[in-house]
């Protein structure tokens, strides 16, 4: 049931207490700003080292910034090579070394207290930037068609080589009609070699009807011991197969998947072939934001960056499902792994702790569905931050610090736990700037200009370079409102997790396929981003606002108070695309819509109708007619004929739109499917031809990304827009 919606007497409520609260404010001359105490704050004048003295000519002043716009310019032309790399990468690490120089002459020493908060924000950009070199320094070897390139050859001597190949398809609770969607998908892969199992966890009676109908093996165990470890595990001992491929209930096979991957197995010591997880709907953001095939998906960065780059030292992480494993490998690991809550990551580490090699092939092979709503997208993220830790805790028995490993594997190892860090850093970094507003006192004890000499450079360097590095997968400002978003929830959970590793908190299970009829606030889930934008608000009014009202408000000036200003305006706006982005859009079809053209042909009682297909779904389609005199003789039941696919299929016509859309009215259509041919045929349009445009990864520029950021944080499109009830 979604929350009822909040009453527009609580929202008066809440904007009259406001009111009286700053009111209250002026009329008690409230000064509190200038009794802080000022020794907090160092000296307004200091001395920066004679290696540090910046010139005072504006030419040579701007010299370092001028030099970091000229390198992003020249990055929109310059082409991928282990030069090109190396250069941006020697002018990162130059620019990055000369500002943390810097950073250590700009700290607040005014008082142990501003010190010691000035320190924290300096470790927590060490250690963010530190991340961000683990991630983007290997990139010299980075080549993510390498495998492509091996599948291309494979691929001739399949009729050579046909191991058995099982297909796995766990599932738990989910809808019916999203698993036998999938089968159906399975069945159509090009390979004749294999045999499809449904896993069923739930025991349900109709699961095991649809598996008979559609002619597979149905898996039920006796108990949910492990959960989907143990569902596997219980597979694996049931069946014989020499492969073995496993896709969640939601994920859709290509035709060609197993001609891409199978190859792999040539090489006998490789025990797993991983490919991206793709998506077939928006993300909750983007959809939130007004953003649909237009922003890469949150996970784009992982897939079709770092996994290919983990690929290059045999580090790549086993993701659950997409994926293809030998039999034999897994047996001698010991099956898949059951001591934490996710089994996909830690099983992998196994399979790498005895000397088998993981292999991710960068192809999108498959679709599947990301979570709908902000709720359901948290408790995933929760879960996988939690089987990330637990890695960590596990001690022996995955002893991942051991010489079992290489360097460079150790190395990504701890990348990752940097990572299950990013909550306590990026509360720093929303936190520490607020506080240092409100209370008058700096973090970075610098006046602007000097920002400008050593600041800036770097940071338009680091957001603009690491996007190009990353083949424009990877954008640090949108990273950050992903961050933000999962900020507090995940500070829980790590204090939850770290108090018992091997707990189980929220949801074990990602829901699938839910509809809502109406729109979802998350409050319980935004509230941080509220309050935030209104103590800054607050604090602007009364620090600049309230003396142009009142000669008794005295504004206290501080050294960095510039600096501090600027990134808490930024975090505004990151705090505002991240209230908008938890604002849940009603789902109200059951069916993802494509926009699918095709000639087809509408025949009603005997008459040929002619048009195009504005979009197609499973459960329907927008046709509009050639010829607008035809509408009148439509009516009840017809027959949609497409045929370039050949494919018929009865339909009731639900509607006439009463617009006219580029001078034509559109006619929505329901499928009635007549058989299994015609819904496998549909499924293969929509989902499994591997060359469908909005199947394909999105790229776009920095400098757009950066556009549609500002645009989102100015157009609170997900706020604002209003829904009939239905």
């Amino acid at each position: 049931m979604p929350p009822n919606p909040i009453s527009p007497w609580a929202w008066g409520f809440l904007c009259l207490s406001l009111a009286v609260f700053i009111i209250a404010l002026l009329s008690l001359n409230l000064s509190w700003f200038q009794n802080l105490p000022t020794y907090l704050n160092p000296q307004l004048t200091r001395d920066l080292p004679e290696s540090l003295q910046f010139p005072d000519e504006p030419s040579k002043l701007l010299q370092p910034l001028l030099a970091a716009t000229a390198l992003l310019l020249l990055l929109t032309v310059l082409p991928h090579h282990p030069v090109s790399h190396l250069i941006v990468l020697i002018f990162l690490l130059i620019y990055g070394f000369r500002y943390f120089i810097w950073r250590l002459f700009a700290l607040n020493s005014g008082h142990w207290i501003s010190l010691a908060f000035s320190i924290i924000f300096l470790l927590a950009e060490s250690l963010y930037v530190l991340s961000l070199l683990v991630q983007f320094y290997p990139t010299l070897v980075f080549d993510p068609q390498r495998r492509s390139r091996q599948a291309d050859k494979q691929e001739d001597i399949l009729h050579e080589f046909s191991p058995s190949v099982a297909i796995w398809i766990p599932i738990y609770n989910e809808d019916p009609r999203i698993i036998r969607r999938t089968i159906l998908a399975c069945q159509l892969i090009n390979y004749d070699n294999k045999e499809i199992y449904v896993l069923d966890d739930g025991h349900r009676p109709i699961i095991q009807v649809i598996a008979e109908e559609l002619n597979v093996h149905y898996l039920s165990r006796p108990d949910n011991t492990h959960r989907k470890a143990g569902n596997l595990n219980y597979a694996l001992a049931h069946t014989e197969s020499d492969l073995i491929a496993v896709f969640d209930c939601d994920f859709l096979p290509f035709h060609n998947f197993l001609q891409r991957t199978v190859g792999f197995f040539i090489d006998d010591d490789i025990a797993l072939v991983q490919t991206p997880q793709h998506y077939y709907n928006s993300d909750f953001h983007n959809r939130n934001l007004g953003l649909d095939y237009v922003l890469p998906n949150d996970m784009d960065y992982f897939f079709h960056y770092i996994q290919p780059l983990r690929d290059q030292f045999n580090s790549v992480i086993c993701c659950g499902t997409s994926y293809v494993a030998r039999r034999s490998a897994l047996e001698e690991v010991g099956g898949y792994y059951t001591d934490c809550i996710v089994e996909d990551f830690q099983t992998g580490t196994k399979l790498l702790l005895n000397r088998w090699r993981v292999v991710y092939l960068n192809e999108v092979l498959s679709i599947g569905e990301v979570p709908r709503h902000f709720s359901e997208y948290l408790q995933q993220r929760l879960r996988w931050m939690q089987g990330n830790i637990q890695l960590y805790c596990s001690g022996e028995k995955l002893p991942i610090w051991s010489q079992r490993l290489t360097t460079w594997q150790r190395l990504f190892y701890f990348s990752l736990l940097i990572y299950c860090l990013t909550p306590l850093m990026r509360a720093v970094y929303i936190l520490f700037p607020l506080l240092s507003f409100l209370f008058g006192f700096t973090l970075i004890a610098a006046p602007p200009v000097e920002y400008l000499h050593y600041g800036l450079p770097f940071v338009l360097l680091i957001y603009g370079a690491t996007s190009w590095l990353a083949y424009k997968h990877y954008f640090l400002y949108w990273t950050e409102v992903y961050e933000s978003i999962m900020c507090w929830p995940s500070l829980h959970r790590l204090v939850q997790v770290l108090l018992n590793p091997f707990g189980h908190f929220g949801s074990l299970v990602t829901a699938k396929g839910e509809l809502d009829n109406r729109k979802r606030f998350n409050w319980h889930l935004s509230w941080p981003f509220v309050a935030y934008l209104i103590l800054f608000s607050l604090g602007f009014c009364l620090r600049y606002l309230a003396p142009l009202l009142s000669p008794n408000f005295v504004r206290s000036p501080f050294e960095g108070e510039g600096l501090m200003i600027i990134w808490n305006f930024y975090n505004a706006m990151l705090m505002l695309v991240c209230l908008f982005a938890c604002i849940d859009q009603p789902i109200r079809r059951q069916f993802e819509r494509y926009p699918y053209q095709t000639v087809a042909c509408l025949e009603v009682d005997g008459r040929k109708l002619w048009g195009v297909t504005q979009d197609l779904s499973e459960g329907g389609a927008s046709f509009v007619l050639r010829n607008e005199r035809d509408l009148q003789l439509i009516y009840g039941q017809a027959e949609l004929v497409l045929l370039r696919e050949e494919l018929r299929i009865p339909v009731n016509v639900l509607r006439i739109s009463r617009k006219a859309i580029n001078g034509h009215r559109q006619i929505g259509l329901e499928f009635k499917i007549p058989d299994k041919a015609a819904e496998q045929m549909l499924i293969r349009l929509l989902y499994v031809d591997s060359g469908l445009w909005w199947h394909q990864v999105r790229r776009t520029s920095a400098l757009d990304a950066f556009l549609l950021l500002i645009r989102s944080a100015l157009n609170p499109h997900a706020l604002l827009t209003r829904y009939r009830d239905g």
